[in-house]
């Protein structure tokens, strides 16, 4: 049986719009805890000639943000004040029952500080060079992770597509050939009804057709995109509404192709559930550290999950030994689960797709869980981990899929709902004006285009109208949306009044990324419909 291991990298643009309690440091957290332990771990298995194919989607947004000398300085100065708060609470705790947690801190910002000097500060560069020794695939996405049913334009999702292409190329040095959908949503070829007025309604292509057309070759869909039943988490829950394809049976391993040739692999149920479940899910084990509760003073982890029912002020210690001894229980009960899989279907595609983010960040040891998986999958012949290009080689099932998402309910309730709607009715206009404003601009007023296809490119990103549903961070998300509505039509009416506009500059230092934007794209000659 093959097994393909594939994690989405994804943070949304943080890049000098706020700190705390969402913004940057959010950005430097999971720099220090996934990003980086991911790239000692693949150094570690490297090292010892341990096969670890992993498939990593790097979305575009993050690329940008960590090759950016301003969030590399920034992550420095972060690093350096928590291994001053590990210091700290050593001395603070010593003889008590949390100096094991404090040591470990400092150990592991010392550890984070090195790591980090290793790879000369350049994350992206570093996962380049394990892509260029074979080790891993790096596959791309949208440019900002935009929601592609519900993009108003062809255009619009054309440059959103496009632009990931381009930013890819210009971190990695080739071309992509996979592809993270954002959120997993899908719409296939047919008529299309705006949600809100706005963009006409007409026949739209298939997401899957701006795909092909932009040179990628494969994606990743949800279980419930074909069976129609529960959708997974981490962003599902309850019954799919839709109707399944009849010929859904049996189909989540195998390897599929839409009409527009792009291959599918489909996310398998029982290693999602294993892991993301909220009821028996590795992550709630007690011996872990739990990720909400912290320490008053310094503001770092020293307790443990303990039980799910036991509230923040009843979490025990934490004890990293007796952590690292369930992670490797857990690895273990990982590959058996792989290994009775393969029993059942040993010519199958088992596909585990997580958010990368779940590993170190939010599951503290779970990047040292990834690693060890790999080192007891390569002790054994049932398994054969690959990278999704290597399992896309044979026989695909040609099938044609409903539309939806990964989300809740498998549709875009998630996305679009009461709550998001105002910010729908942003994207739209944003967008109708950008279509207009290319086939108007020339010479001079180029930079000027170049800066408001970059306000709407962020504009668009799905982070936005997730985090306001969820209401992680709705505030937050509200204000930034309406930020870069604001900056955008701001440089639209400039460029309407033939001018330029006062606060480019200014503009083009805090929304800095996408260096070849390239607002022809939203030219329908330039594109492809």
């Amino acid at each position: 049986m093959k097994l393909v291991l594939v994690l989405h990298a994804h943070m949304p643009y943080v890049r000098g719009h706020g700190v705390w309690p969402f913004g940057e440091e959010t950005l430097y957290e999971v720099m220090a805890h996934t990003y980086l332990p991911l790239l000692q771990s693949l150094e570690r298995l490297w090292r010892d000639g341990v096969p670890s194919p992993i498939t990593l989607g790097i979305t575009p947004i993050l690329a940008e943000q960590l090759g950016d000398e301003k969030v590399k300085s920034g992550f420095l100065r972060y690093a350096r004040d928590r291994l001053a708060r590990a210091e700290s609470d050593g001395k603070r705790y010593r003889g008590g029952e949390l100096e094991p947690s404090a040591n470990f801190q400092k150990t592991f910002w010392e550890n984070t500080l090195a790591g980090y000097e290793a790879v000369a500060h350049d994350l992206p560069t570093a996962f380049a060079r394990a892509q260029q020794r074979g080790q891993i695939e790096l596959i791309t996405s949208s440019a900002t992770h935009g929601y592609s049913p519900l993009l108003g334009y062809p255009e619009a999702l054309w440059a959103q597509v496009r632009s990931g292409v381009h930013a890819y190329r210009r971190h990695f040095g080739v071309e992509p050939l996979g592809y993270w959908l954002p959120e997993m949503a899908y719409r296939p070829a047919g008529p299309w009804t705006p949600p809100l007025p706005g963009p006409p309604a007409g026949w739209r292509p298939g997401v899957d057709e701006f795909l092909m057309r932009a040179g990628l070759r494969y994606t990743f869909l949800d279980a419930a995109m074909l069976d129609g039943g529960e959708t997974l988490p981490p962003y599902g829950g309850g019954k799919s509404a839709r109707v399944a394809p009849t010929n859904s049976t049996n189909l989540s391993l195998r390897l599929l192709e839409m009409e527009s040739g792009l291959r599918v692999l489909v996310r398998n149920r029982e290693t999602s559930l294993v892991v993301w479940s909220a009821d028996y899910g590795y992550p709630g084990d007690g011996a872990y550290r739990e990720f909400h509760r912290k320490d008053p003073g310094s503001g770092l982890h020293h307790w443990r999950v303990t039980s799910r029912a036991a509230g923040l002020a009843e979490k025990a210690p934490y004890d990293p030994e007796a952590a690292a001894e369930r992670t490797r229980v857990h690895a273990a009960h990982f590959v058996s689960l792989l290994r009775n899989l393969a029993k059942s279907h040993p010519e199958g595609t088992v596909t585990a797709a997580y958010d990368a983010e779940l590993f170190g960040h939010w599951w503290f040891e779970g990047v040292r869980w990834l690693e060890l998986v790999y080192r007891n999958l390569n002790q054994q012949q049932v398994l054969r981990p690959l990278s999704a290009r290597r399992a896309l080689d044979g026989e695909a099932v040609r099938v044609r899929l409903p539309e939806g998402s990964w989300g809740e309910g498998g549709d875009h309730r998630v996305w679009l709902n009461d709550a998001t709607k105002d910010y729908w009715r942003a994207v739209y206009r944003a967008e109708a004006e950008m279509l207009r404003a290319a086939k108007k601009c020339r010479g001079e007023r180029l930079r000027t285009l170049k800066q408001m296809m970059r306000e709407l490119l962020l504009l668009e990103a799905s982070d936005w109208p997730f985090l306001i549903h969820t209401g992680q961070a709705a505030a937050y998300a509200r204000e930034r949306y309406r930020q870069h509505a604001a900056a955008f039509e701001e440089l639209a009416a400039a460029l309407r009044q033939g001018r330029s506009p006062d606060s480019l500059q200014s503009l083009e230092e805090l929304d800095n990324p996408f260096p070849e934007a390239n607002p022809r794209l939203y030219l329908s000659k330039e594109g492809l419909w």
